[in-house]
């Protein structure tokens, strides 16, 4: 029997941006009730921004390989995951899976064969770029703004000219295609949302009903962050109706649901989004743990000993090798080189992992790598390495309430196929060992240099202990010398004026038309 799997992904959200983490500000039951019936993950890690991190979801292995780190995909440029690289869809649809993808794309666009019907999907619906506005689905770049709300089923593209709120778009595409899957096939639905993104530039955040919203949120006094949390319940909203709709169509007894969040929040700055890493340090675009420690827990009933959390260590780029194993794939038969690991038996059986280590990115100005409890930094920018974001623990918020968890659409539709029923008190305390605690401090290292932090013991990178372990810090960066030789340098970020949405009707589409030399070239 094979698993139908359903990967659920949401854009910069912090660390605190949901209520199972101990937050009271912005509650999210659906979201919480898949992680205290599943697993949450207490150290997984991701890129700090969201092309890199996409494209080692989709490779399984280090952006470094493939010349997608550094900044994300520009509207037009001219980049993308090269051809040569078999993508997690590809590896699933051997396997007999029936592929779909719902969202965001971002790993590039430029040429037909770089669209998700070329790389494994059989059908797309989303957008190509990396934000897009809720309502009217248009993105802005070089001044030149272009719709980007596609549909795609077999490489013939149609642009959706739909100005429902994005988050509600994505949620009816995914009940549909659930509720008319053919169960003769396993499903693989990926589901990138929007939220919680800005949409653009300048860091608007769209709401479904903003009179709602006040309504609902009002004891959020901070308007920008009542509008965040308002995009955040629309998104938990989502969730628990994907998972009513797989149990609906008898399908969630048979199903893996991984939660997950591409980087941190850029509470400040570039795309800001009023997102909170509270009480992780940084944000987006660094390597501290507020942006790239990433908030995910996974549901299955296949489970043995779920409501748990594990503090095993656990990389973005490990999903592709755990999704093929759970599939019944056998790694052996895989030619490519992962840098991800497969982490079913950890999962499943909470079996320790063999991933000893992991680079965290190598960029033009910082690097970083982890083994085993220490956590190195070299370089760091000073104004991005702050502590930002709410507490959500202010007496004015709502108490946590475990009746809403737990009669949620995704606690009910569980409940209904659980053999385990959820302890209030557990639950709770289960609450309280997912909360990170840091301990006071009066200042705190800038790591312009380079930091070593003790991550067990010093989540909130308040100490630097390099000068103490100064063996460790040699032997984490000749780890980063070692992958210094394997780096593919990028692409320069250019966009290309022969991609500007005049030329295809005011829509953002692919532009260049590859030869059938140059895709066999690109391919090989």
């Amino acid at each position: 029997m094979k698993y139908n799997i359903e990967f659920l992904e949401f854009l910069i959200k912090g660390w605190n941006d949901v209520s199972f983490h101990g937050a009271n500000q912005i509650p999210t039951p659906n979201i919480d009730a898949l992680a205290y019936n599943g697993v949450i993950f207490q150290r997984h890690y991701v890129l700090p921004i969201c092309t890199p991190s996409r494209t080692a979801f989709l490779t399984g292995r280090y952006p470094i390989r493939t010349g997608m780190q550094g900044y994300p995909l520009k509207a037009g440029e001219r980049r993308a995951i090269p051809l040569d690289n078999t993508l997690l869809p590809e590896y699933l649809r051997k396997l007999g899976y029936a592929t779909h993808l719902v969202g965001k794309w971002h790993t590039g666009y430029y040429s037909d064969y770089h669209t998700p019907a070329y790389r494994g999907f059989d059908t797309f619906m989303g957008y190509y770029t990396g934000y897009i506005a809720y309502f009217n689905h248009t993105i802005e770049q070089d001044s030149h703004v272009g719709y980007d709300l596609h549909y795609d089923v077999s490489g013939n593209i149609s642009v959706m000219y739909n100005y429902e709120y994005m988050t509600d778009l994505i949620t009816e595409r995914a009940e549909n295609i659930i509720s008319n899957h053919d169960h003769s096939k396993p499903l693989y639905l990926q589901l990138s949302h929007l939220a919680a993104h800005a949409s653009d530039a300048k860091a608007v955040m769209e709401v479904r009903d903003e009179k709602e919203t006040n309504t609902t949120l009002g004891y959020i006094e901070d308007f920008n962050r009542r509008k965040f949390a308002g995009v955040v319940t629309a998104m938990d909203e989502s969730v628990g109706k994907v998972v009513q709709a797989l149990k609906e169509a008898n399908m969630l007894k048979n199903s893996i649901i991984v939660f997950m969040t591409d980087n941190g929040a850029p509470t400040v700055g570039l795309l800001e989004n009023y997102g909170s890493n509270y009480p992780l340090r940084g944000l987006k675009f660094t390597l501290f743990e507020g942006g790239i420690r990433g908030t995910a827990c996974i549901y299955s009933p296949l489970i043995k000993n779920p409501s748990r959390i594990s503090k095993e260590l656990i990389h973005i780029t490990d999903w592709l090798p755990t999704f093929y194993s759970a599939a019944g794939g056998n790694l052996e038969d895989v030619k490519e080189n992962f840098d991800g690991v497969d982490q079913w038996a950890t999962i499943i059986s909470g079996k320790e992992t063999t991933r000893k280590n992991l680079l965290l990115n190598i960029d033009k100005l910082l690097s970083g790598a982890l083994m085993g409890k220490y956590k190195l930094i070299n370089g760091a920018k000073l104004e991005n390495g702050n502590y930002y974001g709410d507490s959500g623990t202010n007496k004015l918020y709502p108490e946590y309430n475990v009746t809403n968890v737990l009669h949620s659409f995704a606690g009910s539709a569980i409940s209904n196929i659980s053999q385990v029923t959820l302890n209030t008190n557990y639950l709770i305390e289960l609450r309280k060992a997912a909360t990170v605690v840091c301990q006071n401090f009066a200042s705190y290292p800038t790591c312009l240099e380079k930091c070593l932090f003790d991550i067990y013991n010093d989540p909130c990178e308040t100490t630097d202990v390099s000068h103490q372990h100064p063996n460790i810090v040699k032997e984490l960066n000749e780890l980063i010398d070692e992958y210094h030789k394997v780096t593919m340098h990028p692409v320069s970020g250019t966009v290309d004026p022969l991609s500007y949405p005049e030329h295809f009707n005011g829509t953002w589409m692919p532009w260049v038309k590859l030869s059938e030399n140059e895709i066999q070239f690109l391919s090989a």
